[in-house]
């Protein structure tokens, strides 16, 4: 048997608390597992295996429950406040999943300039 400690416990933890709170703001809103995934267009059984701590949806997958939740993805996300820099960064990178090829290959020269100048 494995000890309760070690670096897999706390990953398994966050799954935990992260499934928590979208099954209570699923419930919140009154939906079923099965509506929220047809809302957020994904498979049911990504929804079971997130509200049950088995599995960690991708950051995309996370944006899409929230929006289909009416709810933002720092409340989804455990220790993330709306203006802390990891907060910012997640929901930047939401919206560049939202952008084409030509303009995600814009804005990374964009970003590749302006961390030279640092």
């Amino acid at each position: 048997m494995r000890p309760a400690y070690g670096p897999f416990s706390c990953m398994k933890r966050h799954a935990r608390d992260l499934g928590r709170r979208i099954a209570a703001q699923r419930r919140a809103v009154g939906l079923t597992q099965e509506e929220l995934a047809e809302r957020a267009g994904v498979n049911v059984k990504t929804i079971q295996g997130a509200e049950q701590g088995r599995t960690e949806p991708e950051l995309r997958t996370l944006t899409l429950m929230a929006k289909a939740l009416g709810t933002s993805l720092d409340n989804l996300v455990p220790g993330a406040s709306a203006s802390s820099p990891e907060a910012i960064i997640k929901r930047v990178v939401a919206e560049l999943y939202e952008l084409s090829q030509p303009t995600l290959e814009h804005l990374a020269a964009v970003v590749h300039a302006l961390a030279k100048k640092k």
